[in-house]
Formats: structure tokens, C-alpha cells, sequence
């Protein structure tokens, strides 16, 4: 049975993350107050993608090519390893904890940053940097988060967090768990390229991941855009599933039809966060490149608290 959910999971994530991103779109032109396209635009791009030829810089090693492979391969294994639409270890759940998962989302990034280098194009190489620079300052928090999560349950299990936040009140409601929720919340608009980044420009002075994927086309671009699709959806379904909307998630012993229902609730869950991701972004200005120090430090601060916090309350408040 376990098996079953893993596959039925692997097909959610992977068939439901352009949707998000095509609300997400829609969302923001209405906004906006533009039509803007269709929720399954990102279908009918990824499927044109995938019809076209792909071009390969001549100075590019092998690596160029099979590298959005090796970045969609990793991001599949995630899905069967992180708490989606059960509370319950899958059969591939034991592989790995909060770390080893922080790890292969970082062996990901660090092939498309190879990639991106291998291209030989002076954008890629501004990405890759821009990429590696922010990343140093968020790593080490994401971290931290992971850590303060493991002296909350006593492990780095992500179903166990999941257990405790969804069966404990006097966590749920602590100032630790405040404090790391909040900070994982931040975490999530940087890595997802929202603000106060502009990593979804073509404007030089702000585009990250756009430069990154400047070289390719045809069916590794598409590769790489839909990784880039379940990198969010994971990202949001962690935060939901974890630290910000833990319950109604299926524990151990829910019937297939539970988990059925829950998978139903979980895109609705995804859907109102992304509602509120839209306004933020639609309603703050855009920081420059040289303003994200400011925005870590905040995310630096409030995961500080969380350690202060945990060792002053011990979780009482």
C-alpha cells in the first residue's frame, strides 16, 4: 500500500506543480487587472518546449545536456521523501531526514549552477553568481530552522515535526514555532524567486534563474522549468505541511479514501497560499540585489529568536 501512495504522490506533484505556478500567474494579473493567461499556460509551454530542437553551445561539455535530467531526477526523489498528502512515512521516506532532503535540493541547485557555467555565456555566469551568493546567506539559516525543528521533536523527521505541530498545542503555539515558521516562510519567497528578488525578469540587473537558463532549449528547457515548477511546489507543500497548516494531514492507519480527500484539501491549501503570496507581491516594491542583505538579516533575526526562545520557554509560550 505504501507503494501505491508513493506513486499516486509522485503523479500529484508532478502533474499538479504547473498548475500552482498558472494560478499563481493568473492570480497576479487579475491583480493587475489584466486577463492575463490561462492556469494551463505552463502545460502549453512545457508541451511546446518539448516539441522543439534543442540547441547545445558548441564549447559545452556533455554535462550541459543531461544536466536538467540529473536536477528533474533528484526533485523526484524528493517527492517520495517529503510529507505531501500523508503524515506517514512512504516506502522511500527513511532515505532521508530534513537535512539529507536540504542536501539534495542543494546537489540540484549546484548542477544547475555547473550547467549554467558549463554554457560559457557571460548571463549565465551573472546568474550562477547571483545564485551562489544568495544561497550562501540563506543555506546556513535553513539550517538553523532544520535544527531548532529537531530539538522540538527529538529527530530531523519531517512526518515527526509534522506529528508533533499537528497533535501539540502548547508547539503549535509556542514562540519557537512562530519565530521558525515565519523565517521558513521568508526562506520560501527567496528560493521560489518571488521578492523581494527578481529572478522572473529579463531585466540584467535583477534576473537569477532566467540567466541561468539562458543557453538552453527545446526539451531540456522544459526540463528544467518543470524541476524549477516541483522545487516550488515542494517548497509550499513543506511549509503548509510541516510548520504553517500541519493538520488534517493523514497519520498512520488513515484509509486510502482519507488520503484521497486530503490530497483534494492539500491543493486548496496550496492554492490560499499562493493567494497570499500573490497580494505580497503585488503589493510591496520590488528590493534590489543589494537590498537582500537587509531581507536576510530579518530572516537571520527571527531564527535567532526561535533559538532564544526554545532554551528561555522550553515551548511554555
Amino acid at each position: 500500500m505504501l507503494l501505491i501512495y508513493s506513486i499516486l504522490q509522485l503523479v500529484y506533484v508532478i502533474l499538479l506543480s504547473p498548475l500552482i505556478a498558472g494560478i499563481l500567474a493568473k492570480i497576479k494579473e487579475r491583480i493587475e487587472s489584466k486577463q492575463g493567461p490561462s492556469v494551463f499556460q505552463p502545460y502549453y509551454d512545457l508541451f511546446k518546449l518539448l516539441k522543439k530542437e534543442s540547441l547545445v553551445p558548441k564549447v559545452a561539455s556533455p554535462l550541459f545536456r543531461i544536466g536538467p535530467y540529473l536536477n528533474f531526477s533528484l526533485y523526484m526523489l524528493l517527492i517520495i521523501i517529503l510529507p505531501i498528502i500523508t503524515g506517514f512515512p512512504l516506502t522511500f521516506g527513511p532515505t532521508a531526514d530534513f537535512i539529507g532532503g536540504g542536501l539534495i535540493f542543494g546537489a540540484a541547485s549546484l548542477i544547475k549552477k555547473i550547467t549554467a557555467l558549463d554554457s560559457r555565456n557571460n548571463y549565465a555566469h551573472l546568474g550562477t553568481a547571483r545564485a551562489a551568493s544568495v544561497g550562501a546567506l540563506a543555506d546556513p539559516m535553513v539550517v538553523l530552522i532544520f535544527i531548532l525543528c529537531g530539538i522540538i521533536s527529538n529527530t530531523n523527521n519531517p512526518y515527526v515535526i509534522n506529528n508533533i505541530f499537528q497533535t501539540s498545542d502548547s508547539w503549535y503555539f509556542s514562540l519557537v514555532h512562530l519565530f521558525i515558521t515565519s523565517a521558513f516562510g521568508m526562506i520560501i519567497i527567496i528560493e521560489t524567486g518571488k521578492l523581494p528578488i527578481e529572478s522572473k525578469t529579463q531585466a540584467e540587473f535583477g534576473m537569477i534563474d532566467q540567466a541561468m537558463e539562458i543557453e538552453y532549449s527545446g526539451p531540456e528547457l522544459a526540463i528544467y522549468k518543470w524541476g524549477s515548477y516541483i522545487k516550488h511546489f515542494l517548497l509550499m507543500s513543506v511549509f503548509l505541511n510541516v510548520f504553517a497548516l500541519p493538520f488534517w494531514v493523514p497519520m498512520e492507519g488513515a484509509s486510502f479514501g482519507y488520503v484521497l480527500v486530503y490530497s483534494i484539501i492539500h491543493f486548496l491549501k496550496m492554492v490560499f497560499l499562493i493567494i497570499i503570496i500573490a497580494l505580497f507581491e503585488e503589493s510591496i516594491s520590488k528590493y534590489r540585489l543589494y537590498k537582500i542583505f537587509d531581507y536576510m538579516a530579518v530572516i537571520f533575526v527571527l531564527t535567532l529568536l526561535g533559538i532564544i526562545a526554545i532554551y528561555t520557554t522550553k515551548g511554555i509560550i
